[in-house]
Formats: structure tokens, C-alpha cells, sequence
């Protein structure tokens, strides 16, 4: 049975190029009143009826769409429709009456407050067993933004004597290059600085797993679209 993921969820468990679909095959379906046929879709979104159709199966796998076969008059199979979930319809818009700001750093919030009583060690662990799992490029990056948030809390003092957050967030650098900034000092420390390796407690399976998840942030990180970016820049500079 297909799952339907939550609110929150949508923005981690689909990409930025799959909520737009679901959220085209919304505006169709409330306008029209009727399932949506593919070729509708790909001609608003600008692209081939098979990208379109591959996309939108994507989204019926994961619980958002439902399917329905209608037989056409004239020759030839019976083509496929989609109908959006009624929760899917309520999420759409329901993303629209909250920014995706808060989505984000609400569920950023609650995954700093769970891993960080696990302690830092733990958390690389934990962290690094789900990012190697995901498929989402967000995902992957908020995941790993956690991490940071929970690594620059405990090691204030450490990352202080490297970098002045308040004039860094200041800066006009992109937030992608701040972001990898950000992250890569945090991989930095935890490999060279000794008063946060002793803190750590690093074991060796620790450290390769952080590694990894240092190489799957740096594919990911641009892979996210540049609003998703500073979104998350934006929640960074508020928790930490």
C-alpha cells in the first residue's frame, strides 16, 4: 500500500521538481473538477508527455496521486489519469498558507531536539545511517544541517576561534557557498581540532561515517535549488 507522507515530509521526501507537479495536477483537478490525463500536465509544465507521465507515477508510488484507466472514444488503449489525494489537495495548500520557512525549521527543530540528547558521536551515526538512505537532495541537507546545528551548540567555543558567525551570516556570499562553508568547518573540526576530538570520543566507524556524509552533502548541496538554499542558511542562522 503506497504511503502518504506528511505535511512536513513533503518537502524532504520529494524533490522541488515532483512538488511542482503534484501541486500543477492540483490546480487541474480543482479547476476542471475531473482526473487529470498526463498530456494536460506535461503541456503546462513545458515538457514531454513522458517526462510528465514518469513524474507523476513517481508521485502515485509515493501515496500523493490516485489512478484511474478511462477508455477514450476512437482507437487505442484506455490512457491513464491522475487524481490528486484529498490530503494531497489540503498539503498543497496548506504549504501555501505557511511558508516553507517554517516547514523547514520546524522540522529541523525536532530532529535537533531528538538527535542532540543522543550526543554528538551517536548522532554522526544515526545521521549518517539515514542520509545514506535518501534519494532527496534536500533531504540530504537538512539532514546533515541537524548535525551542524547540534555540532555548532556543543562546540561554540572551538568554532569561535575559527570564524565570527554573526559577520559571516552579514556577508554577500551565496548561501550555497556559505552553507558548504559552514559544513565543511564543521567537518574540519571534528577531524584536526583535538579538544573537539576528545570531546567527541571519535571512533574510527564514526569517523568514516561522518566522511561519507561529508562527500553525499558536498554531491547534494547543489542539487537544491538556490530558495532551498537560503532557506536553510535562514534556519541555521536562527538556531544556532
Amino acid at each position: 500500500m503506497a504511503r502518504l507522507y506528511t505535511r512536513k515530509q513533503f518537502y524532504t521526501k520529494l524533490t522541488h521538481r515532483q512538488r511542482q507537479f503534484l501541486e500543477k495536477v492540483v490546480e487541474i483537478y480543482k479547476e476542471t473538477g475531473e482526473p487529470v490525463e498526463y498530456t494536460l500536465v506535461a503541456e503546462a509544465m513545458n515538457v514531454s508527455k513522458w517526462t510528465a507521465y514518469d513524474i507523476l507515477q513517481e508521485l502515485y508510488k509515493k501515496g500523493f496521486l490516485k489512478v484511474e484507466y478511462k477508455v477514450h472514444p476512437g482507437p487505442g488503449r484506455s490512457k491513464v489519469h491522475f487524481i490528486p489525494k484529498t490530503a494531497s489537495v489540503e498539503m498543497t495548500e496548506q504549504t501555501g498558507k505557511k511558508s516553507t520557512l517554517n516547514v523547514i525549521s520546524e522540522w529541523v527543530k525536532e530532529r535537533v531536539e531528538k538527535y542532540e540528547k543522543m550526543g554528538i558521536s551517536k548522532a554522526i551515526s544515526v545521521v549518517s545511517r539515514k542520509v545514506e538512505k535518501e534519494k532527496n537532495p534536500l533531504a540530504v541537507v537538512l539532514y546533515t544541517t541537524v548535525l551542524f546545528i547540534i555540532f555548532a551548540k556543543a562546540f561554540k567555543i572551538d568554532i569561535k576561534k575559527v570564524v565570527n558567525l554573526d559577520e559571516l551570516f552579514e556577508s554577500k556570499m551565496k548561501p550555497s557557498v556559505l552553507l558548504s562553508f559552514l559544513v565543511e568547518l564543521m567537518f574540519s573540526l571534528s577531524e584536526r581540532e583535538e579538544s573537539v576530538l576528545e570531546k567527541l570520543h571519535l571512533r574510527n566507524y564514526t569517523i568514516t561515517k561522518f566522511k561519507n556524509l561529508q562527500k553525499l552533502f558536498r554531491e547534494n548541496v547543489m542539487l537544491i535549488t538556490p530558495a532551498e538554499q537560503k532557506k536553510v542558511l535562514n534556519v541555521i542562522r536562527e538556531m544556532v
